[in-house]
């Protein structure tokens, strides 16, 4: 019964119907939002990783194989977006000990033309790809899995990349000095 009621709300979801929309947020949000906060402390974010899955969700809706039930789905989606979560906030955290984190996070930068040119020296002096990478990321500010789709490779390739491209941006910053 219940596999029926999913199929056909798939099925109403796929065509765009908005009152399937309505009907799927209504039955599935109290259920992801409590699966989120298990794992998640505050209840803001929480609510907006909720916000994030059902958006995810709609988006690769046609991606759906139907090997699993929607919320089993959604739930992998949503631990997705909590992964981001979290390496967003080490990212935060850790670029405050990165120069270019400082140059991304400090808003009173003594001498802010020297140490952008200094930026961009080192930039110039990157790997193509590392600086275009960091450039998507931190001045573009898009996500690690919106690169991967740009670009057409795994986010988990696009993170060993980054990770190294950051590595290399801290060397090359250091010898500046």
């Amino acid at each position: 019964m219940i596999e029926v009621m999913q199929k056909d709300l798939l099925t109403r979801l796929k065509l765009g119907e908005p009152r399937a929309v309505q009907e799927w947020y209504e039955e599935y949000s109290p259920r992801l939002l409590a699966y989120i906060s298990k794992k998640v402390s505050s209840q803001k974010d929480c609510e907006e990783i909720t916000q994030e899955v059902f958006l995810g969700s709609l988006k690769h809706l046609p991606l759906f194989r139907g090997g699993s039930s929607i919320f089993t789905w959604m739930c992998s989606i949503a631990r997705h977006e909590i992964a981001d979560y979290y390496r967003k906030l080490y990212a935060k955290k850790a670029l405050k000990y990165v120069p270019l984190g400082e140059m991304i996070l400090q808003e009173n930068i003594s001498d802010a033309h020297e140490s952008a040119e200094k930026v961009k020296e080192v930039l110039s002096q990157m790997k193509d790809e590392s600086k275009e990478l960091l450039l998507k990321k931190y001045v573009d500010c898009k996500k690690v899995t919106e690169i991967s789709i740009e670009l057409g490779r795994t986010t988990k390739s696009i993170e060993s990349d980054l990770f190294r491209a950051r590595k290399e941006f801290k060397k090359l910053y250091a010898l500046a000095v």
